[in-house]
């Protein structure tokens, strides 16, 4: 009950920094997606939701919420893994442009297939994050709770 209450607490915290920086950055991210997609072509960004960096804050307050283990590994785990799941969010745009630009570049590709592309890019992005931030924060430090919970230890 104490990590679900220090979780919820510090995720609070968190949304504040990400809500301020997540326009700029998502901005940024897609920049270098669009250079990764088409190479030397400029990808005009009309709208851009795609709730990056919300993810990283969530894997900042699961890190920080994880009291079992000295602060020092949990900030080592923020300071390697926040890089990590930038890559994660990178990777996931490209495919989901390369998806949509797929689509659009195909002179006979049928109105339906855009909507399918579209929806498939939107899936890629929605849930890669929230997945990467919980994959990530279970290999550096949850796993040592669930062992100790269940008094094995899953790394062997």
């Amino acid at each position: 009950m104490r990590f679900l209450l220090l979780f919820a607490a510090w995720a609070t915290l968190a949304f504040v920094p990400a809500w301020f920086i997540s326009n700029p950055y998502q901005h940024a991210l897609a920049a270098v997606a669009g250079q990764l997609v088409a190479p030397g072509r400029e990808i005009e960004i009309l709208d851009l939701q795609i709730y990056y960096p919300f993810d990283i804050g969530i894997y900042v307050a699961l890190c920080l919420a994880s009291t079992w283990v000295a602060r020092e590994r949990r900030l080592k785990a923020v300071a390697v893994g926040v890089p990590l799941l930038a890559l994660v969010e990178l990777f996931s745009l490209v495919v989901a442009m390369k998806a949509i630009n797929a689509v659009m570049m195909n002179p006979h590709a049928l109105a339906s297939a855009a909507e399918e592309a579209e929806r498939f890019a939107t899936g890629i992005i929605r849930v890669t994050g929230l997945i990467a931030a919980a994959g990530v924060w279970f290999y550096f430090l949850g796993r040592e709770r669930l062992s100790l919970v269940a008094k094995t230890w899953l790394g062997s």
